[in-house]
């Protein structure tokens, strides 16, 4: 390292800036002198890329310099070992017991590693940790070490992690196509993700030899936003619940248990919050695994996690990278939050930005991503070469290029660069619990199913009796209409959505009246979009007076519908609002209707329904009945509180689908 320990000796280095726009500046660290963050800057893209070579000569190429990257500055100098001097021409063996890791390594110093005897084990390095896994890679080759008689070397290659879980979960070959010998992934939850894919030894095939680096994921925002924050009285560490609430994760989120406002300086809808694709980053999977574990012991975590699943979904972004695209821009009402790696506001922060970002640190702690060291080989000299291969890794010269990148140590050691003034903290936040196999597996199908676009028929009831209070100054009508604004607000323009409403003889003798027909959410007809339509329905639908509840005509006729229209691609389901039993004494009995749904009922093509009672005078019976036939269910509201909440929980309904 160089006298600025936040600097590694192979980051490029530049003199301070002359004025001269056309003369370039090198981000250093936060202790270069002179430094000013929010002018800083570096390479484009940030950090070193993956195998770029990064401000040194090239070195002679040969076996012994067979890793993926660039060679290191000059001859290695000589090293003493019990007062011994080695070197190239010492012409000495140096014998080395490696305690533990049930391999001997030998330095021979005339070898030059070649031949097809040669021990060459491939590593797969995620691109963020890449450059440091090469020079690591380089000082490993230049140690000739040799297992089982033969010269063990390492080669190094970026490659993404979710390409290399996809081949070894074998799903198939998504940009990778050979399975490396060693894989550092960014993050763990990629190893436990190949562990419960149910491969046939998947499992078995994966051996941890511990984390390299660690960087916790947080949430990151533009430093103007932090600055108003902080101006309303917003704690240093607000809590998960308190951040998400202010992304608008639900319909409700801004509310209390009691439906009351909740108590918040940080006003509600004022982020949106922008999360890297769960599919394809560990931010992304750890943005889930946060969730799922914070609201686990809420009684209605499922629904919570249902109004998580959509807002990520609405604001997915194709890497973390593009996450930050919004900073620095004119935000409107609701402000940009990256869902970022704390590695990733560093660099970010290193480069010509137009606003620098502010990593903030939840009260509860986060998931760090730790870049494990697995082996994929079964074979013993792999697994021993790997193993020297990862004492290099835990070396301090790979801590310090570890810390020039902007990860933390896997003790949680933060680089020197770190400060205030940088947007970042040198004290590690609280680390959650890692999740099992199991429930890395179990959430990320949620997030399959929950993230599917939704095509549904909303019905509402127009009944007499949905004139009456439910609450304070508000009718059931008017609850149930407020409920499913709020619910068309997270659907995204792919969603599919129609809207009907019923009672008994609306349109002749038939108990239904289509408002909206079911088709995308952003499809135009006439001078609006169909969304535009529904909200306009919403708003002209009254109670039919002395109207009675034709529910057993409308639920058989809704079904029918939807299963002639069926969609594959989508999640195909009727919501039914109604305040009481059937009244249509002209048409089909219950044990009717039942039998025609149950019959109908296809599970290669299904079609969910879902009830909501409100209010005094509901059949719950009746509803769970005609739901439960379709693998849906039935929820009774007494308050405008439980409305939303049940609106929410239905939607999750679809995880257990078709099993529930």
């Amino acid at each position: 390292m160089s006298g600025h320990d936040d600097v590694p000796e192979w980051a490029p280095r530049t003199p301070p800036e002359t004025g001269d726009p056309d003369v370039p500046y090198t981000f250093l660290g936060a202790s270069y002198p002179g430094h000013v963050p929010s002018s800083a800057s570096g390479p484009p893209g940030g950090p070193p890329a993956p195998g770029a070579a990064v401000g040194r000569p090239s070195r002679p190429t040969g076996p012994a310099h067979a890793a993926a990257g660039p060679g290191r500055r000059g001859p290695r100098p000589p090293r003493r070992i019990g007062g011994v001097l080695l070197g190239p021409l010492a012409g000495a063996v140096a014998l080395v017991l490696l305690t533990g890791a049930g391999a001997y390594a030998i330095t021979w110093a005339g070898d030059d590693c070649s031949g097809e005897d040669a021990l060459t084990i491939s590593v797969a390095a995620a691109p963020d940790i890449a450059p440091a896994v090469t020079r690591a890679a380089e000082r490993f080759n230049d140690d000739r070490n040799r297992v089982a008689g033969r010269c063990a070397q390492a080669r190094v290659r970026s490659a993404e992690p979710a390409a290399v879980a996809t081949l070894l979960s074998g799903k198939g070959v998504a940009g990778v196509t050979e399975r490396p010998d060693v894989w550092i992934p960014d993050s763990s939850l990629w190893t436990r993700l190949v562990e419960g894919s149910g491969r046939a030894g998947a499992a078995a095939g994966l051996t941890g030899l511990g984390g390299m680096a660690s960087t916790p994921v947080v949430p990151a925002m533009p430093s103007g936003l932090a600055a108003r924050l902080r101006d309303l009285g917003a704690p240093a560490q607000p809590s998960w619940k308190e951040l998400l609430a202010a992304a608008g994760t639900a319909a409700n989120a801004e509310q209390g248990a009691d439906g009351a406002p909740a108590e918040s300086a940080i006003p509600p809808r004022l982020f949106r919050l922008r999360v890297p694709d769960p599919d394809g980053t560990a931010t992304g999977m750890a943005t889930l695994m946060l969730a799922s574990a914070l609201l686990s012991e809420d009684p209605q975590g499922q629904a919570l996690f249902t109004g998580v699943v959509r807002t990520i979904r609405e604001g997915v972004a194709v890497s973390v990278k593009a996450g930050f695209a919004e900073f620095g821009q004119d935000a409107g009402e609701r402000h940009p939050v990256a869902l970022a790696p704390e590695q990733a506001v560093f660099a970010h922060n290193a480069k010509r930005s137009p606003e620098n970002a502010v990593a903030v640190y939840p009260a509860e702690g986060t998931i760090f991503l730790d870049h494990p060291v697995t082996v994929l080989s079964g074979d013993p000299a792999e697994l021993d070469a790997a193993r020297l291969l990862r004492r290099e890794l835990a070396g301090d010269a790979t801590r310090d290029d570890v810390h020039g990148l902007g990860f933390r140590t896997p003790d949680g050691a933060a680089p020197a660069a770190f400060s205030g003034r940088t947007g970042l903290s040198r004290t590690a936040p609280k680390a959650l619990p890692p999740a099992s196999a199991a429930e890395v597996g179990r959430t990320m199908q949620q997030w399959a199913q929950l993230s599917l676009s939704i095509r549904m028929l909303s019905i509402i009831d127009i009944s007499g009796s949905m004139d009456r209070r439910i609450g304070p100054g508000i009718t059931r009508l008017q609850s149930t209409i407020r409920t499913a604004q709020n619910g068309l607000s997270l659907l995204p323009d792919d969603s599919e959505l129609g809207q009907w409403v019923f009672s008994t003889e609306l349109e002749g003798e038939r108990d239904w009246r289509e408002l909206v027909s079911v088709g995308p959410l952003a499809e135009r007809l006439g001078s609006a979009t169909r969304r535009q339509l529904v909200l306009s329905a919403f708003a002209r639908t009254r109670v039919k007076e002395h109207g009675g509840t034709g529910l057993y005509e409308t639920a058989i006729a809704a079904f029918d519908h939807m299963k002639r229209t069926y969609k594959p691609e989508y999640v195909n389901s009727v919501l039914l609002w109604t305040d009481g039993k059937n009244e249509d004494r002209e048409g089909p009995s219950l044990a009717e209707t039942l039998d025609r749904i149950r019959r109908a009922y296809d599970p290669e093509r299904p079609v969910q329904i879902n009830m909501f009672g409100i209010g005094e005078g509901v059949d719950a019976d009746e509803l769970r009945r005609i739901a439960r036939a379709t693998k849906g269910d039935a929820y009774v509201a007494q308050t405008p509180g439980q409305v939303q909440s049940f609106f929410l929980k239905a939607l999750s309904q679809r995880v257990c689908e078709p099993d529930c």
